[in-house]
């Protein structure tokens, strides 16, 4: 379950949308107090609301039905294709958004030891082919929550979910269309690097 993702400056992600992809973005009036993103820290998320394209800071998880204090930060897609009800149901029917990252992190089930300590070995993933990673998104007011679907062959050795990743050809596809063919990222490449344990106790 990804708990952790850096951005870049907000400077960078702007022209990375407005030259490189040729968004009609609407300036950004915020600024962005931390690049590494954990659940309840803000990030900017790029969505699309009052007819216009923009990036608008939230809070990373959704507020948890069972523990006020416990944040939901990812969410399943294939919950929004059952039939019961989910308290995702209107953010993936209407509210999608984009996180934009540099690259995201997962703690695999891997261990080594350290001073008489059992740790995980963390991994950083990123799109090789683009120089920002593009993440499905969903919100509600001021919160978001990350979109995970089924592992890739480059996940699955590491962990049983990941993100749902998109490429910039599938932006308009995810924000404003059907969604259902994004959800299997089986061909989506992905540059895979273990971190330096001495980066990696937690």
């Amino acid at each position: 379950m990804c708990n952790n993702f850096k951005i870049p400056k907000l400077k960078t992600i702007e022209n990375y949308l407005k030259n490189d992809l040729n968004l009609p973005l609407i300036k950004s009036d915020f600024q962005i107090k931390t690049q590494n993103i954990f659940p309840k820290t803000a990030a900017p998320v790029l969505l699309f609301n009052d007819n216009k394209l923009l990036l608008q800071p939230k809070l990373w998880g959704y507020p948890s039905p069972f523990d006020l204090n416990k944040p939901v930060f990812n969410a399943r897609i294939e919950r929004f294709y059952e039939k019961r009800s989910s308290m995702w149901d209107k953010s993936f029917a209407r509210q999608r958004c984009i996180i934009i990252a540099d690259e995201f992190f997962e703690t695999s089930k891997e261990k080594y030891r350290f001073e008489n300590k059992n740790y995980h070995e963390k991994y950083a993933f990123r799109d090789p082919e683009y120089p920002l990673t593009l993440i499905a998104g969903i919100y509600d007011k001021d919160k978001f929550a990350m979109v995970t679907t089924a592992p890739n062959s480059y996940m699955m050795p590491i962990h049983n979910r990941m993100p749902l990743l998109l490429k910039p050809a599938e932006i308009r596809q995810w924000l404003f269309q059907n969604f259902t063919s994004l959800i299997n990222r089986e061909n989506f490449d992905l540059a895979v690097k273990k971190l330096p344990h001495e980066n990696n106790l937690a």
